[in-house]
């Protein structure tokens, strides 16, 4: 793993990441004026172009390169602590908030990608406007009462789907062991000086990094023993070394499969959807495949936890959720095509089926591989080899059904 110092030493300059921030909440408001205000015409509004083939497209990607990056410049945060600051309300978040806000936010990140295929959002400067606007609001409202971008932590549907594929990021924050071991003042949370605790409630020493850390630079900047380190790290790593077992991150992953393949579906099949379901209002034809689709991955899954319960001898409640922590490669290459691929039109159908299919035979692969990766350590090889084959035919299976679907509908 080699360190970053070039990374680190940005992190630690005073103007980071103010430099960025205050742009970047420059723009949005920006964006919004030419939402609103801009050219209306079809394929005209910059804005659109901006917000969904640029910042939508690109989360992903950054997602894996740098983790939730992007938060720690986010406009709705910014603001959220700009509210805070002024109101100076200092609540900790309630119980029943840290317990299901996880369960809101997946909820409402599939709510706008339902959305977004529906009505089209990303040719509607109303509906994108509208998408913006709302969540801007409950960021504010909720820097209004709670400290620490409880929104952010808790709440926001691209941070807390974005902290699931920042398992993957290849740029981390990692730490001294050794040094925090002896530390007892904990400043990279609580803050010193030169800079304020971490926004995100992050200890260096006890918490899981990869997912939570949005790169402000405050636990550089306060740490006396210089513990907190950036560096280049191998995904397969990184990945395996923060393993989170959650249940509304396994339920969030295994509906997201089918969701995903029905949204591929209505993109480009909505006629012949329409034609075979029969319904006269084409919404309700979209909505019956979608919750097909979905409720079909998410039992598929929910039978596999339970069948391989002799082989791994744990309960179907534990084989949901680590098999689900599993299937993140899968639902990253399924988001990609979704964010990515549907949002450049110079693409053929065809060729684009063929991008999501091979997208979706590369997750496959690795949700197998860092499957086994994990297994080695916990199983024997007479089990860990009937595990990873059950799994494996599991998701061929599901794999296959899908590339039958891209390909040969």
């Amino acid at each position: 793993m080699k360190r970053l110092k070039s990374i680190e030493s940005v992190l630690r300059w005073k103007w980071y990441p103010d430099i960025f921030r205050i742009p970047v909440l420059i723009g949005f408001f920006y964006l919004i004026y030419v939402l609103l205000f801009g050219d209306q015409a079809e394929g005209k509004n910059s804005g659109l172009s901006v917000m969904w083939v640029l910042l939508w497209a690109l989360q992903p990607i950054l997602f894996i390169l740098f983790g939730r990056f992007f938060c720690g410049v986010c406009p709705f945060g910014e603001a959220g602590d700009m509210v805070q600051k002024v109101v100076g309300n200092e609540f900790h978040p309630p119980l029943f908030l840290k317990k299901f806000g996880v369960w809101f936010a997946y909820g409402f990140f599939i709510l706008i990608l339902l959305i977004e295929t529906m009505v089209h959002m990303a040719g509607s400067t109303a509906a994108s406007s509208i998408l913006l606007l709302t969540i801007f609001t409950m960021a504010v409202i909720s820097g209004a009462f709670f400290r620490r971008r409880t929104w952010c932590r808790y709440l926001c549907p691209l941070g807390v789907a974005g902290g699931v594929f920042s398992r993957l990021r290849i740029i981390k924050l990692s730490k001294d062991d050794k040094a925090c071991s002896e530390c007892k003042k904990f400043e990279c949370l609580q803050g010193t000086e030169k800079s304020a605790g971490c926004p995100m409630g992050l200890c260096v020493r006890k918490h899981d990094l990869d997912a939570d850390c949005i790169s402000c630079g405050n636990c550089l900047k306060n740490c006396p023993a210089d513990s907190p380190r950036i560096l280049l790290h191998s995904p397969v790593k990184g990945f395996l070394s923060n393993i989170k077992l959650n249940q509304a991150e396994s339920a969030f992953a295994s509906c997201f499969i089918g969701f995903s393949i029905a949204l591929y579906l209505i993109k480009d099949y909505l006629d012949k959807i329409n034609h075979v379901v029969g319904f006269e209002n084409p919404v309700w034809n979209e909505l019956l495949v979608i919750a097909v689709f979905t409720g079909i991955s998410f039992l598929l899954f929910y039978l596999f936890s339970y069948v391989i319960r002799p082989i791994t001898r744990q309960s179907q409640k534990y084989n949901f959720r680590f098999f689900g922590f599993f299937l993140i490669p899968f639902i990253f290459f399924a988001l990609v095509n979704l964010t990515s691929i549907h949002g450049v039109p110079l693409i053929s159908l065809q060729r684009r089926h063929v991008f999501e299919g091979l997208g979706i035979l590369a997750g496959s692969i690795l949700s197998i591989i860092f499957c086994l990766q994990e297994l080695r350590k916990v199983q024997n090889n007479r089990q860990q080899n009937k595990i990873i084959a059950l799994f494996s035919i599991f998701l061929v299976v599901l794999a296959g059904y899908t590339l039958y679907l891209f390909l040969f509908l």
